[in-house]
């Protein structure tokens, strides 16, 4: 005679063995889904950590979040970078003394911190800028900090007012600033209203890292 039930009382203890559970995904566990029901968490890569969801809903694997401090930077210029007048110029510091976390989150052909997490940022900057001729009265050089390269994304942008000399002049600005996926980048850009001239090797340098 077939059975086409089994009541609770009827299952005893540990009696219940592997070999007799459905079959089920390499890496899949068990949980309760919100109506009490059981389900799979889906398999998730490779030193993901399981992550829960709060109550209500089955918990999920994710990666593991950059801690605060990490994914860290410092760059300079190797060699003097020239740097046109009236052009807004993406500055590249080209050698690291520091570079961690992810695949290395600064890169040096490009100028561009890329960290790929999500978060919130320190950035800070210091270029030693050498005009090829006298400044002139009234003509301007900015430092500036951007998110995604967009002129609408700008922080901490700072300038100074030439005086008819041509002394190098330093220039020094810091933001935090919030990327809101693994896509965003910061840099930093010069424009000078008036001159060409020289980011100096050494005394030029950018770096940052993850606070929240």
């Amino acid at each position: 005679m077939a059975i086409d039930k089994i009541t609770t009382p009827a299952v005893t203890d540990d009696s219940v063995t592997l070999a007799k559970m459905a079959p089920g995904t390499d890496g899949n566990i068990i949980s309760y889904d919100a109506s009490g029901n059981p389900v799979a968490v889906a398999t998730g890569t490779a030193g993901h950590v399981l992550t829960s969801a709060g109550a209500g809903a089955p918990p999920t694997f994710a990666a593991v979040a950059a801690n605060a401090g990490t994914l860290a930077f410092q760059s300079y210029r190797s060699g003097d970078l020239s740097v046109s007048a009236t052009t807004q110029t993406e500055l590249v510091f080209n050698s690291v003394s520091h570079n961690s976390g992810g695949s290395t989150p600064y890169n040096t052909s490009t100028g561009r911190f890329t960290p790929g997490v999500a978060g919130t940022y320190f950035v800070t900057v210091n270029v030693s800028f050498a005009p090829s001729s006298n400044w002139g009265t009234g003509a301007n050089g900015y430092l500036k900090i951007r998110k995604n390269g967009s002129g609408s994304n700008e922080f901490g942008q700072i300038s100074n007012q030439g005086s008819g000399d041509s002394d190098d002049v330093g220039f020094s600005t810091s933001a935090v600033i919030t990327l809101d996926n693994s896509t965003d980048y910061i840099s930093c850009w010069w424009y000078h209203t008036a001159n060409a001239g020289s980011m100096l090797s050494v005394q030029s340098w950018y770096g940052g890292f993850r606070i929240a």
